[in-house]
Order: C-alpha cells, then structure tokens, then sequence
C-alpha cells in the first residue's frame, strides 16, 4: 500500500510538471509567421557590422549626419589625441630630469629631497589628471582634456558637450577630486 501511495503521488506530480511545462510554451511560443523575418540580416548591415569594432559608437538610425560633423568629430578626436600625447611626453620628460637629478652622485643631499619631493607631486598629478578624464568621460559623457599646473585645473571639453547641468557636474567633479577651489577651476568648450 505504501507503494502505490509513493506511485500515485510520483504520477501526480510528473502530470503536474508537464502541465506546468505546457503552459509555459503555450504563453512564450514565438508567432511562427515572424519568427523567420526577424533573424535575416541584410549583406550591407552584416559588411556594416564587420568593419566597425565593438564598442565604438555609431549613429543608429540617424540619417542626417552631414560631412562636416564627421569631419569636425574627425578633428575634436586628432586634438584630444595629439594634446594628450604632448602632455605625456613633457611628463615623461620632466619626470627622467628629476630622475636624473636624483641618480646623479654628484647631486646634493637638497637637490637629491627637492627632486624627490616633486617627482612625487607630478607622479600625483598625472594620477589625479587621469582620474579626472575618466571621471568627467564617465559622469558627463564628453571627451575631455585636464591640465593640472600650479594649483589651477584647466579643464578642455569637447564642442558641443557643455550645458548647465554637465558644467554643474564637472566642476563638481573637479572640486571633489583636486580640493581646489571653484575659482581655480576653468572649464572650456573646444571650438572647431
């Protein structure tokens, strides 16, 4: 008796779980009639999709991207590239003179602790101009430049980026980050 009641209860159950399973289908099934339109990709969105990178942004059905936005984007990029780069290379070349200042047995037990302490500092600030960029990339959406030199931020954004609400958030970025103050902060809209 113990038996069936285990059998009876086991069938219950699976009657049950393939209810179960059937209802799900039912309500989840695809409509057989646009099931095989939706999967077909044209040639030109698939040579479209080939040629572009994962991540990089494109315009999605937007037909009124004229040439000279392109080219003014074009340009805006070349800038941020070639002024990041140029800041790089006086960094790196600032910070190999106090290396060698600091390398140099000659050098007094003074100049050796200055150097020292200003390698510091500029290893600081090109932390805290990246952390900058990558900030305001990430909260205000521009791309951006950051210039860290004497106790000012100069902060470069892209043309057409800066509203109220983003200038809002970047000095507020700036302020929270550097601990200057809000009058040691500029912010300027690239023009291209």
């Amino acid at each position: 008796m113990i038996i069936r009641k285990r059998q009876l209860l086991l069938a219950t159950l699976i009657i049950a779980l393939g209810a179960a399973v059937f209802v799900n289908w039912y309500y989840t099934k695809p409509d057989i009639a646009s099931a095989g339109t939706d999967s077909t990709v044209s040639a030109t969105e698939q040579d479209s999709l080939q040629g572009a990178n994962m991540g990089d942004a494109r315009y999605v059905n937007s037909t009124s991207v004229s040439a000279d936005d392109v080219a003014a984007q074009a340009k805006a990029n070349e800038y941020f590239a070639s002024a990041k780069l140029r800041r790089q290379n006086a960094h790196d070349e600032a910070a190999e003179a106090l290396n060698d200042i600091i390398k140099d047995s000659s050098s007094s037990a003074d100049a050796v602790s200055d150097a020292s302490e200003v390698l510091g500092e500029l290893s600081k600030s090109i932390a805290l101009e990246s952390d900058l960029e990558n900030l305001i990339y990430a909260k205000a959406g521009c791309e951006n430049l950051v210039i860290l030199n004497g106790g000012t931020a100069e902060i470069i954004v892209e043309n057409g980026s800066l509203d109220d609400v983003s200038l809002v958030k970047i000095k507020e970025i700036a302020v929270k980050q550097t601990g200057l103050g809000v009058d040691k902060i500029s912010i300027t809209e690239m023009e291209y």
